[in-house]
């Protein structure tokens, strides 16, 4: 309200609050706004009985009726629809312009040219008008007053028409704010009464139900009229303390997803998982709770659980199995090379000893590991490169530079015979007089491909010519296994000895 004159007659002033009062009373009862409206012009009517009243309100820039219930029908049915403007009338001025507009004599005003010969017609000779102004200063309308009289406004008059548009103000937002609550309140109950999950509304600190969906109602197999008064912990076989524990979680916002065991009407039991968030109503704090029927999916989950622990279990089986058949057939084969009188016989059981060697390494790894399916190829390669060295009597300088990354068994048992053939070549081939024999062995990865490097600082080799027919099984062996997991090999040897190979991490 704005600052009053002290001047203005206590008298009236105390009947144009009292007026207030019923219409502020109107709008706390919720009454439509067109009735206030309508109180609005009737009740500063009864106060000045010379005045005929009427509140204009502005949509998409043009005049509409809010309420004139005593202005003839004749002249609203002419201004309205009228769009805004500089020279509308005293209404369609004070819209245009955002400022009080007094015509004393609708006659002689220039405002009044094009619409005075209608308000002439009906009696009126003079208008006073104020915007409607919102709290964020739009214009929304205007409240007026006509005479049938040539007439100014007096001190009290500008008091009553500024007054009463902000009273008119406060009832169309009140309106407006009351509408949207309503719209809301109806799109919440429509999302809450037809959503097919399963909703319950909680207070958080006794733990009472206050309201359940269909599907609740259906889901636990209680009527809305029971389940309305039970508690929570009725439903939830968790234990009271810790329950409250989980919705004080959810009051205070640290936590939203939740796990539980429910209990239907019937006595079965259900996994539920819910997610919770709370909500304001009526100035008290609720728990607002989506409940997912997951019993199945869990009954699923342990399924599958079971059967992915029991294929490990046959897995590391396997890989047992087959590690104590390689050290049998290892076995048996040093006794034979070490039987046979026949070099060339003994150092060919030898390479074949090796090639078993590096097998049995690699099921060893997998079977006193969790996962069977991989492993960190540092995990293999380095005790691998280790465990070939020390067959051979002489000293090496071995640099070993392996990256820590995953690749499954059929990849390791590739990679780890190349290693071997390649490596063995190495002390077999590389070593001379004038220096000490030195291997590198580096694994990197680059992208969606890992590199495998293996260089001694030998005399080197022709590839090609080694790599005949006639050449050797060990690199065609190797050649073979680098195509069968989709490899690329480049290679130099010309001073020294370096096999690079190239595979795809994903084959």
């Amino acid at each position: 309200m704005k600052v009053r004159n002290r001047n203005l007659d206590p008298e009236r002033i105390a009947d144009f609050e009292s007026f207030r009062s019923g219409i502020l009373e109107l709008m706390v009862k919720n009454s439509p706004l067109q009735n206030v409206l309508n109180e609005i012009v009737l009740g500063i009517q009864t106060l000045n009985q010379a005045m005929i009243c009427s509140i204009i309100l502005i949509q998409d820039s043009k005049i509409k009726i809010g309420a004139a219930p005593t202005l003839p029908k004749e002249y609203n049915d002419a201004i309205e629809g009228v769009s805004v403007g500089p020279e509308v009338g005293s209404c369609g001025t004070a819209a245009y312009t955002g400022k009080r507009v007094i015509v004393s004599d609708i006659d002689k005003s220039p405002l009044w040219r094009n619409y005075k010969e209608i308000a002439l017609k009906v009696g009126l000779l003079s208008c006073w008008s104020e915007p409607i102004r919102t709290h964020d200063e739009l214009v929304v309308g205007t409240f007026a007053i006509y005479h049938r009289e040539i007439a100014s406004p007096s001190e009290f008059d500008i008091f009553i028409i500024s007054e009463t548009a902000d009273l008119v103000s406060i009832a169309i937002e009140k309106s407006i704010t009351s509408s949207k609550l309503t719209e809301s309140e109806s799109r919440f109950r429509d999302f809450f009464e037809k959503n097919s999950s399963v909703i319950l509304i909680i207070e958080p600190t006794t733990g009472n139900i206050i309201n359940a969906n269909e599907s609740a109602v259906s889901f636990y197999g209680y009527p809305h009229d029971t389940i309305i008064q039970m508690n929570i912990e009725d439903i939830n076989v968790m234990n009271h303390d810790d329950s409250k524990t989980e919705r004080m979680l959810v009051l205070n916002e640290n936590k939203s997803f939740f796990t539980f065991t429910h209990k239907l009407a019937n006595g079965e039991t259900k996994q539920v998982e819910v997610y919770s968030t709370p909500i304001e109503s009526n100035s008290r704090p609720l728990l607002f709770s989506i409940i997912h029927d997951v019993t199945e999916r869990k009954i699923a989950e342990e399924k599958v659980n079971a059967l992915l622990s029991e294929k490990e279990m046959i897995l590391h089986e396997v890989h047992h199995r087959i590690k104590n058949n390689m050290t049998i057939l290892n076995n048996l084969l040093q006794l034979q090379a070490s039987s046979n009188e026949n070099e060339e016989v003994r150092n060919c059981l030898k390479e074949a000893t090796s090639r078993i060697k590096t097998m049995s390494v690699l099921y060893d790894k997998l079977y006193t590991r969790k996962d069977a399916n991989g492993l960190q190829i540092n995990e293999y390669l380095e005790p691998l490169a280790k465990e070939i060295i020390s067959i051979f009597p002489y000293p090496v300088h071995l640099n070993l530079s392996i990256s820590d990354f995953k690749l499954t068994s059929d990849q390791l048992r590739a990679i780890g015979i190349i290693t071997n053939e390649l490596l063995t070549n190495s002390l077999k081939y590389s070593r001379n007089a004038e220096n000490k024999l030195e291997i590198q062995i580096k694994v990197w990865q680059e992208k969606d491909y890992f590199y495998l490097l293996i260089s001694d600082n030998g005399n080197g080799f022709n590839f090609e010519l080694a790599n005949a027919e006639n050449q050797g099984f060990g690199l065609s062996l190797v050649t073979m296994l680098i195509k069968q997991i989709h490899g690329d090999l480049s290679f130099n040897g010309d001073n020294r000895t370096e096999y690079k190979i190239k595979f795809p991490i994903q084959i």
